[in-house]
């Protein structure tokens, strides 16, 4: 059991296993994240009894839309678990979440976690200014760029490259699918005026 620092909107989010922390992680540095909340409790009924499961995660998108989501390692996941999420999904449905789904081992990559685990660190820094640079330097850069590059185009170095590691969660720089950040990434610049 601990916790990881959400430096995006200062809170601690708690797991429980490595599998938690791993998918905490990854939840808290989509740039579609509004909210993450842990072990959260919902009442619901089996066999005329009731009953209650908590679901590991429950995310808010910044549309709106909330995801419960149960974390367990693929061989602890059971018939009984799935009937427990389909009892809850047609009682309560919406007004806990809008979507019910088991999350296991085999849905995240290790480049997913280890890019969300450098997102959560440099975002530790608190570089409000460093980022400002950099998010001002991307609207002059082409629509793809390469990490490394901005640490020289905004002349600060490792903290240029730190700072816009940190605005991947922004939404300003997209990660294609398996790459793994590094100063020779190429990534989407969401903030580029047009440029190619």
């Amino acid at each position: 059991m601990g916790f990881v620092v959400d430096p995006y909107r200062r809170r601690e989010v708690w797991f429980e296993s490595s599998l938690e922390e791993s998918v905490a992680v990854w939840l808290l540095t989509r740039p579609d994240t509004r909210e993450v909340r842990e072990q959260q409790k919902v009442a619901y009924r089996c066999n005329g009894r009731e009953r209650f499961h908590y679901f590991d995660y429950v995310l808010t998108r910044l549309s709106g839309h909330r995801t419960a989501y149960a974390v367990k390692y693929r061989n602890d996941v059971d018939d009984e678990l799935r009937e427990t999420l389909r009892l809850v999904a047609e009682q309560v449905g919406d007004r806990f979440a809008d979507e019910y789904r088991i999350i296991t081992e085999k849905d995240l990559t290790c480049t997913q976690i280890e890019n969300a685990r450098d997102i959560l660190s440099y975002g530790s820094d608190f570089d409000a200014e460093g980022c400002a640079s950099v998010a001002e330097a991307l609207t002059t850069l082409p629509r793809y760029v390469r990490l490394g590059a901005l640490g020289s185009a905004t002349g600060l170095g490792e903290r240029g490259y730190r700072a816009a590691v940190s605005l991947v969660q922004a939404g300003a720089l997209a990660v294609p699918a398996g790459v793994r950040l590094g100063p020779e990434a190429i990534l989407e610049n969401r903030l580029s005026g047009g440029h190619r």
